[in-house]
């Protein structure tokens, strides 16, 4: 969930982090995760995520997270080059 935060540009601290474990995860076999915002509203960011092997959900996960102040502008001017 950081990550998908991060590519939108909001990265921020956890505030909340829930992961239900679906089924067994194994090992040494290709796994896709996939994250995503869901919501945001001024610094305050949701996101949701899930953990994939073949065609088998093993985890999902959604978190609350809020962007510090002083991040948010430097996050701003990261992004705009300035």
């Amino acid at each position: 969930l950081g990550r998908a935060n991060f590519h939108a540009g909001h990265t921020g601290m956890t505030v909340y982090l829930d992961v239900d474990y679906r089924s067994p995860t194994p090992i040494l076999e290709p796994l896709v995760i996939t994250g995503r915002q869901v919501h945001r509203d001024g610094r305050k960011v949701w996101s949701e995520g899930a953990l994939w092997a073949g065609d088998r959900l093993c985890a999902t996960a959604e978190g609350f997270f809020v962007l510090p102040g002083d991040l948010l502008r430097e996050n701003r001017r990261r992004l705009t080059g300035g």
